[in-house]
């Protein structure tokens, strides 16, 4: 198939516009009503302005025990610049979705949460000590959008 004729496709039926929004849609339903597993799979929770979103795919799927093709629309999941997880929507070839898939379960996902969340802990601390915001930022990493939002909504 010709790219052209996919992302003709994609402009027509929204599709990686609508997985961005159904992934917070989701995301947040599987917060809201899988606590535990929430908290399990990220050791606390995260804080939604720091999570960002980015295309990652869009292909088109026919499985020969199938009767229909469909096309799949992925992004990966972001917090603070590390990936955590992707984010796919099956649709069919109509644009209805057919199933979607939340998945976190990489292996070095928790490493990375505690990297982050260290980081975090980090800045917090020396934003209530009056650390200067471009210091915190040679000290954890973090870049300076989000320390500013830390600063201004966190502390």
């Amino acid at each position: 198939m010709n790219k052209d004729i996919l992302l003709e496709w994609d402009s027509k039926h929204s599709a990686t516009k609508r997985t961005k929004e159904n992934y917070w849609k989701t995301y947040r339903k599987w917060r809201d009503e899988n606590k535990s597993d929430y908290h399990d799979t990220f050791m606390g929770k995260l804080y939604d302005e720091f999570i960002s979103l980015e295309e990652r795919a869009i292909y088109l799927k026919y499985s020969f025990n199938t009767t229909e093709a469909v096309v799949f629309c992925s992004i990966n999941i972001f917090y603070i610049e590390e990936q955590i997880g992707t984010y796919d929507i099956e649709f069919f070839l109509n644009g209805e979705i057919a199933d979607d898939y939340l998945d976190f379960g990489d292996v070095l996902l928790k490493d990375r949460i505690i990297k982050v969340k260290h980081n975090l802990k980090t800045a917090r601390s020396a934003l209530k000590l009056g650390f200067e915001v471009s210091d915190i930022l040679k000290i954890t990493g973090i870049p300076l959008n989000y320390i500013e939002i830390l600063k201004e909504k966190y502390i």
